[in-house]
């Protein structure tokens, strides 16, 4: 491997790494009128992309979804039940 290979590659891994700990989301949760919850994650809290999702069971297809998502970009997601709306702010 050439020596610009290598650094090209640690450059983006160090920048994909950089990103997911600047990402910042919205979530809200439908589930009535009363009970809607709304939660702001902030990824530099995290050990690992999508953490918050992946405690709360998303599924693989979702994880995805989200993970593509851009800055301002909204998505709606089906699950347990309840609409999710994400949000990446940043």
């Amino acid at each position: 491997m050439s020596l610009s290979t290598a650094t090209s590659k640690i450059k983006t891994y160090f920048s994909a790494l950089l990103d997911f700990q600047s990402r910042i989301w919205v979530v809200h949760i439908f589930e009535n009128s009363i009970t809607d919850q709304s939660f702001v994650i902030n990824e530099d809290g995290f050990k690992e992309p999508l953490e918050w999702m992946k405690k709360r069971d998303y599924q693989t297809k979702m994880l995805n979804r989200v993970d593509k998502m851009k800055i301002s970009q909204v998505i709606e997601i089906q699950f347990e039940n309840k609409m999710h709306r994400l949000m990446r702010v940043k």
